[in-house]
């Protein structure tokens, strides 16, 4: 049974409560007298570089970045023991499977085990980080729905802003792509690092053996049902 308190890592979240939206919208209105030309060229269909983004929406980005990197870190502490009997028992898995060729599946069901309550950890993890983006990314629309009425006002060309325009919105990197990635410190923090997959870890190659005993497990149970049952006489 997966322990929700382990899972469960709390960390302090930006919540863009009434309050927070009420700062943003202030930001936006002080800015706006400098960000003119940068709305009009929005009108026109142009968006900003990330070079160009006002000081508080880069402020978002990095407070963002802070607290989801707080958040990966706090889970594989919560999760350290897990952490380390996966490594352990996929150098048995491999060795087992891969050198000796002789299948134990007792010791693949304890690894499929223990990966499964990780990815439980991880799934939660990501949404929790998918949380703080989204609530940055309310805030930024605040900021930019102010900052465009400010100056915007008394041109014909006023109103709400284009729909979808939102310069500076937040994006969770590929790092939180996958959930076994956590698993495999070189994708997570380093995922375009060259020649990464030439000679895979031991934990990568259990994984791929677990997912492949998987995959085929299902496809056999597939083939038995489909079978024609043999008639009575």
């Amino acid at each position: 049974m997966i322990n929700k308190g382990r899972i469960n890592v709390r960390v302090q979240r930006r919540r863009a409560g009434s309050l927070s939206s009420l700062r943003a919208r202030f930001h936006g209105r002080r800015d706006a007298d400098g960000l003119r030309e940068m709305l009009a060229d929005a009108y026109a269909g142009g968006a900003p570089s990330d070079e160009d983004l006002p000081p508080y929406v880069l402020g978002l980005h990095a407070q963002v970045r802070h607290s989801t990197a707080r958040l990966r870190s706090r889970t594989l502490a919560a999760h350290r023991a897990l952490h380390i009997r996966i490594q352990s028992e996929s150098v048995r898995v491999v060795n087992q499977y891969t050198e000796r060729g002789e299948p134990t599946p007792a010791a693949l069901a304890r690894f499929g085990e223990w990966v499964a309550e990780w990815r439980s950890a991880a799934s939660v993890c990501r949404q929790q980080a998918q949380q703080l983006t989204d609530e940055a990314n309310q805030l930024i629309a605040c900021y930019w729905d102010a900052a465009w009425v400010r100056a915007r006002r008394g041109d014909r060309a006023g109103g709400r802003r284009p729909t979808g325009w939102l310069p500076g919105k937040i994006t969770l990197d590929g790092t939180w792509a996958h959930l076994d990635d956590g698993l495999l410190s070189d994708r997570w923090y380093a995922p375009d690092a060259p020649g990464r997959d030439t000679d895979p870890s031991a934990v990568a190659q259990a994984l791929h053996i677990l997912d492949h005993q998987s995959a085929r497990g299902r496809s056999d149970r597939t083939r038995q049902g489909e079978a024609p049952k043999g008639s009575r006489r």
